[in-house]
Parts: C-alpha cells; sequence; structure tokens
C-alpha cells in the first residue's frame, strides 16, 4: 500500500507533468471494431484492462500505443501507427469506419490546459500526427519473446559454429526483481551477443543452482519476464508501454509479484503502463483506480471503471464464480429480482447468485451465516418486512409483498386483461384467495397457462412501469459487490 500512496500522491494532477511527461489522461476511442464513442480515462499511472475475448482490449492498446511522434533524439527506435494496427483486406474489408477518429488527451505542464489532439482519417490516409508530444512507446506483445527455439532463433540453428560477442550484464538489482517474480534465486544472468554467418543476435543468459543454460533451454514465462523487465528497466524514463496478457505463462503468485513489479518500476522510472489482462491476480493486486472493465453485447462496447477483482472473476468464467450471494423470500422475488437486474444492469447477472430461502426470519440468518463463512452476501427483503441497510438487509420498493405489488399494479391488470381476458380482482376473490403466494398459481390457472408465464409477463409489465424505483436497490447491490 506504501508504493500505491506514493504513486497515487505522483500521479496527482498537480503533480503528474512534473513526474510523468506528457502521459496519457484519456483516450477517445470512435470507429475502429465495432467500438464506438469509449472514453479510456487513466487514472493511475498503471491501467489493467480486463473483459471476454472480443470485448476490444487489444485495440483500446493498439491505438493508445499510437499516441506519440517518434523522439527527435532517438536513432534506432521505431514508432508505430493505426495504419500497422487495422489492415484493410479481402478478409476485413472495414475494420474501422469511413468517419472513424481517435481524440488523445496529454498532460502539460498546465493541469487546467490539457493537450487535446485528433487523428482522423482523409480518404484513405490519417492525419493529425505532426502536432503529438515526443515518448518513447513500446508495445510488449506476444511477438515480443517467442522461444528461440520455436523461431529457430540464429543461437538454435547456429550451434557449434556460433561465436560469443559482447556481453550485457543486468544489474544485480533487476536481477533479484526477476527473481522474486519467478520464484527462485539466479546466481547471475546476463544477455550474451552473439553471431552466425554474418547474423547477430543477443540470447539471455542464466545461472542458479550450479549451473547455466541460455534461452534455449528457458520457459516462456521465463524468458518473456526476462525481456520484459530488461525493457521496462533499460527503456528511457517516462516511456509508454502496451503490455497484452503479461501473465501468460506465469504461475500466480508469479502474477501476483509481477504486478507489484509494475508499481514498483512506474514509482522509479515513471512508466505509463496500460495492460490487458485475464488475470483476476494481477486485478486484485492492483488500486481500484487502476482497474478497467470493457464490455461488448449487441448494443456496443462500454468501459466500467473501479470494477472489483472479484466481479471481473464473475464474469470472466460466465458466471461459474459469483461474487455476491442475494437472499431473497421465495420463487416470486428470485424471478423479480433477476428481471430487475436483467432490465436495469445486465451484466450484473453473471456476478450474483440469488437464492430462495423462505421466511423473513430464514433469509436473515441465510445472510449472517454466508456472511460468517467469509461470503458476500446480502438480503433482498419484501417490502412489508422492510429493510435493514445496516447489516445488509434491503427490500423491494413499495409497501406489500412483492406478489400484491405486481398484481395490484393498473398496468399489470390492464395487460393480463388484454393478453388474456383475465379480470385479476374477480379472479382472485371469486376463488377466495388471499395468499398472496398463491396469487400467480391461480391466475395461471384461469389463463389456462403455466404459472410461470403468467409471472414473468406481470413482472415485466411491473418493472416497466415503475423503472427508476429500483435505483437505489441496484447500486446497493453495485456498492456491495466493489466493497
Amino acid at each position: 500500500m506504501d508504493i500505491v500512496k506514493k504513486l497515487r500522491a505522483k500521479y496527482e494532477e498537480k503533480n503528474r507533468y512534473s513526474n510523468f511527461g506528457p502521459c496519457l489522461r484519456k483516450v477517445h476511442i470512435d470507429g475502429f471494431r465495432g467500438i464506438k464513442s469509449i472514453d479510456l480515462k487513466v487514472d493511475f499511472p498503471v491501467t489493467v484492462i480486463s473483459g471476454l475475448n472480443g470485448a476490444g482490449k487489444s485495440t483500446i492498446g493498439q491505438l493508445a500505443i499510437c499516441a506519440y511522434k517518434k523522439p527527435s533524439t532517438s536513432v534506432d527506435y521505431k514508432r508505430l501507427y493505426i495504419k500497422d494496427f487495422f489492415p484493410i483486406s479481402p478478409a476485413d474489408p472495414k475494420p474501422i469506419s469511413d468517419e472513424a477518429k481517435v481524440i488523445y488527451c496529454y498532460e502539460t505542464d498546465d493541469m487546467k490546459k490539457p493537450q487535446e489532439l485528433t487523428i482522423s482519417r482523409a480518404n484513405s490516409s490519417w492525419s493529425g500526427y505532426k502536432r503529438q508530444p515526443e515518448r518513447h512507446c513500446y508495445y510488449v506483445g506476444f511477438t515480443v519473446y517467442i522461444p528461440k527455439v520455436e523461431r529457430r532463433d540464429l543461437s538454435v540453428y547456429g550451434g557449434a559454429t556460433l561465436q560469443f560477442t559482447e556481453k550485457r550484464e543486468i544489474d544485480s538489482d533487476v536481477i533479484h526483481k526477476m527473481a522474486r517474480i519467478i520464484g527462485h534465486n539466479y546466481d547471475d544472468v546476463t544477455f550474451q551477443g552473439v553471431s552466425h554467418k554474418g547474423k547477430e543476435s543477443e540470447v539471455g543468459i542464466a545461472s542458479r543452482l550450479g549451473y547455466s543454460y541460455s534461452e534455449n533451454n528457458m520457459g516462456f514465462g521465463e524468458g518473456r519476464i526476462l525481456y520484459t523487465i530488461d525493457k521496462l528497466e533499460t527503456s528511457p524514463e517516462q516511456s509508454l508501454f502496451i503490455l497484452e496478457e503479461p501473465e501468460t505463462s506465469l504461475h500466480e503468485s508469479a502474477q501476483y509479484e509481477f504486478a507489484k513489479y509494475l508499481l514498483d518500476v512506474c514509482n522509479r522510472r515513471h512508466h505509463q503502463i496500460i495492460l490487458s489482462t485475464h488475470s483476476s491476480v494481477i486485478i486484485n493486486a492492483l488500486p481500484s483506480e487502476a482497474r478497467k472493465l470493457i464490455l461488448r453485447d449487441e448494443t456496443g462496447v462500454e468501459i466500467r471503471n473501479k470494477i472489483s477483482s472479484n466481479q471481473v472473476r464473475s464474469i470472466l468464467s460466465s458466471g461459474h464464480v459469483r461474487e455476491l450471494d442475494i437472499c431473497v423470500e421465495d420463487i416470486f422475488a428470485k424471478v423479480l429480482l433477476t428481471e430487475i437486474i436483467r432490465i436495469k444492469k445486465k451484466e450484473l447477472l453473471k456476478v450474483v447468485a440469488i437464492h430462495d430461502i423462505g421466511s423473513k426470519d430464514a433469509v436473515r440468518e441465510a445472510v449472517r451465516v454466508l456472511q460468517k463463512t467469509g461470503k458476500k452476501a446480502i438480503a433482498v427483503r419484501d417490502a412489508d418486512v422492510g429493510a435493514a441497510s445496516q447489516i445488509e438487509l434491503y427490500s423491494f420498493p413499495g409497501t406489500e409483498p412483492p406478489e400484491k405489488e405486481v398484481f395490484k399494479n393498473p398496468e399489470v391488470k390492464a395487460l393480463l386483461k388484454s393478453k388474456y381476458d383475465l379480470d385479476v380482482d374477480w379472479t382472485l376473490q371469486k376463488n377466495n384467495i388471499t395468499d398472496h403466494h398463491k396469487f400467480a398459481y391461480c391466475l395461471a390457472k384461469e389463463a389456462e397457462t403455466e404459472e410461470s408465464v403468467i409471472r414473468t409477463v406481470a413482472i415485466e409489465r411491473y418493472i416497466s412501469e415503475i423503472n427508476c424505483e429500483f435505483d437505489d436497490l441496484i447500486t446497493a447491490i453495485e456498492k456491495t459487490i466493489n466493497n
């Protein structure tokens, strides 16, 4: 937490430019791979973006890396452009729209006057690059480190005729950082220059437990960490890094240590890092302001900020891992709450598990037991019972049990009359139904349909009629998830 506090202080708007230079404050994206008008707000030096495959994580990172022009003092550095990531071909005739644009917002020495720059397409070319600030940017995707054995690097096929050239030493502190991430100690790590038939390359060599081995005999996770840390440590300060799923081939402890290292390197070298990940371990190791969740459905793409790691895990697991248990009294309340969430915040359905428990006392006890076992749990009780939010017991809106609230609603009555020729009041009266738990069954029998059908039709109309009255309940659920 100390390092997080330091980074928060350094990244305050009044201190940001002096520490991180012309870093990105915000990226507005419109018209790329189905993404229309979203804003990536960079609220912390390390930004972690998670989401399901195909949501748009890579698109955001690829556009962010194109935000800066080549530093005038750099010789070998090669910058990246939008066209490098969005090729047009018969297989992909239109990955970008005709009106596609990216608006970059950069920090300046006057925090009240950030620089805003639009990159848009004029005919077939992109314009706006010339006014970009200078900065070293590095895209660490999957091809940055491919094991030399797999790509048949010269250090492999050169074999016995390979010649060593200049050796590049690595600082002992950097070796120690790598060791902490991987989980075992190294005696030494170096980069050895090699040549073969006029071609030159560099190969990492590690020494531990009394023997040494090169990348040719190094695991993918170990080799990728070696190259990633080397790049983060040897690049110019205040660089921008885009990391694609750095957890690949790392065990969970290594993922956690790598996330801690990212905080450390940003604090020391003032980099800005944007990474995509599916790792709840990495997400959990970073503060809430660093976390972003990108969602894509038939309505479009959106970014959620300050998402909890458990909520991300629930969504990425398609609901196999639930973040919050919600206890209700009966099946009617369960369906009602399910449909409220579906209409108000559909993605929460993969995050919560709703249980119909029984009486109000059983619901209260179930919440107590779940919380005692360390789980997040709340109750949503019937309106006639009421709420006790101080102990995580909430309620549906109204003053009566949900069955009465629903079937007494004038618009629900009108719908059932027009759809099933069903007079709700008369049907209940003639059958002498006073127990609200039997309302749906009685009305379904009269309408010659299933109880579940009547229940769902009535609930959907009821929700549409008093939609805004559920806002406080949804807010309470989200607040509990994010705490």
